[in-house]
């Protein structure tokens, strides 16, 4: 059976690699173009993500597309999932420049902390 320090160590463990991974995909959405973006969204298509696993996973997506991406880029987003129509709403409206303006401001960024204070999945 594991001990509280040994727990505590594990905790530590996953905390680092957690955000050693954000680290590495904050670079990586930065230097993707919106052609692999688009790639990455695609796969959180309603007609294959259904009920809670959808949300749960591609809120947080969202989240960090709007802290680490410029205004252009999720312009471009947008108007990508715009012109596919009703199917791809919902991804339209989590890239809208509104929503964007709501997550965006409601972001925390504690003392001390490298990355902002994310929706976890």
């Amino acid at each position: 059976m594991n001990t509280l320090d040994e727990q505590w160590r594990v905790r530590n463990a996953a905390a680092t690699t957690l955000g050693l991974i954000e680290d590495q995909m904050r670079r990586a959405v930065r230097a993707a173009s919106v052609e692999d973006l688009v790639a990455l969204i695609e796969a959180f298509s309603p007609a294959r993500s259904t009920g809670t696993e959808w949300t749960r996973t591609f809120e947080p997506l969202i989240e960090r597309l709007w802290s680490w991406c410029d205004d252009a880029t999720m312009a471009a987003l947008a108007d990508v999932f715009r012109a596919r129509g009703m199917p791809w709403m919902g991804v339209t409206n989590a890239l809208s420049p509104e929503h964007g303006v709501h997550i965006r401001g409601d972001l925390r960024h504690p003392a001390g902390a490298r990355l902002p204070a994310f929706t976890l999945v």
